[in-house]
């Protein structure tokens, strides 16, 4: 979702565009060059005459329940992607200067208390905070060959695509509500506005390191599920769907719908950088207008 709105908008600002892919596609306007990395492959032409890599691969965090095997695939299929794209790099000889790599807005666990999480608050010991510090802990070996920037993404609102597309199935049919308290936070990103900082990660040298890609508007599950509903003009009535039955559904990974934490935005706002969609109802109209 991020990768296909980023690559149009890299397009027309007239960037020449590689995607590396399991597969040849057929994308209008982008080289597309084969890896594996279950057989440590990768096509090293990728990187010929290439100045910045983009790293947005990455299993859905919640796409299945948290088995032991899932929870090593989400770990792998960040960590080790970025090593092979590492390695390839290395032994195509190609200089680039800049490394952008996405990372979780849950590098601070998921936690629902007053406290506003800043870049340098420490990670958290839990799973999500366990492969948030390994994913950006592979986006680092390449402070050897550039510039690093790690983008601790949040909520991306995207029209009927992502979270939002879950969040919204429900709402459309009458049947909205809030997860459990409803009190947890939802640290939430419009997708221009993520596609706009990936931009400016790219173009600005000044920005390096972490920073939480949310914008700063500190809204509630259940905040969110009401202007949705207000948004698409439907009824929200629903009671709160109970929390012991999102664990017996999701079991560990309950924790990322009903825990969640406020995220600072002000490192990020200190670099110049303007959300153009900074209030919830106002972004969810764009989408849905």
């Amino acid at each position: 979702m991020i990768g296909m709105a980023l690559t149009k908008r890299l397009k027309d600002n007239g960037y020449a565009v590689h995607h590396l892919s399991r597969e040849k596609g057929d994308i209008s306007g982008v080289e597309i060059f084969k890896w594996d990395t279950n057989r440590q492959e990768i096509d090293l032409n990728a990187f010929a005459g290439v100045s910045t890599i983009v790293h947005l691969a990455g299993a859905g965090i919640a796409d299945k329940r948290w088995t032991d095997a899932r929870k090593k695939e989400l770990i792998d299929s960040r960590v080790e992607t970025a090593a092979l794209i590492y390695k390839g790099l290395k032994l195509s000889g190609q200089a680039i200067d800049t490394f952008v790599s996405a990372s979780g807005i849950n590098y601070h666990g998921s936690k629902t208390t007053e406290h506003i999480y800043v870049e340098t608050d420490p990670p958290a010991s839990s799973f999500i905070g366990e492969c948030c510090v390994k994913w950006e802990a592979a986006a680092d070996h390449f402070h050897t060959v550039g510039r690093v920037v790690k983008l601790r993404t949040g909520v991306v609102l995207a029209k009927d695509k992502g979270a939002l597309k879950r969040i919204a199935a429900p709402v459309k049919l009458g049947f909205g509500a809030a997860l459990g308290q409803g009190d947890q936070y939802v640290p939430y990103i419009h997708i221009d506005d993520l596609v706009n900082l990936y931009i400016t990660a790219i173009e600005n040298q000044e920005i390096t390191g972490a920073y939480n890609a949310s914008n700063g508007d500190h809204v509630t599950n259940e905040t969110l599920t009401a202007t949705l509903a207000k948004v698409l003009k439907k009824p929200y009535w629903m009671p709160n769907v109970p929390a012991f039955a999102l664990k017996l559904a999701f079991g560990e990974m309950s924790e990322i719908v009903l825990e969640g934490s406020r995220a600072s935005a002000d490192k990020l706002k200190d670099t110049g950088f303007a959300f153009k969609h900074g209030d919830l109802e106002g972004a969810l109209g764009e989408l849905y207008s």
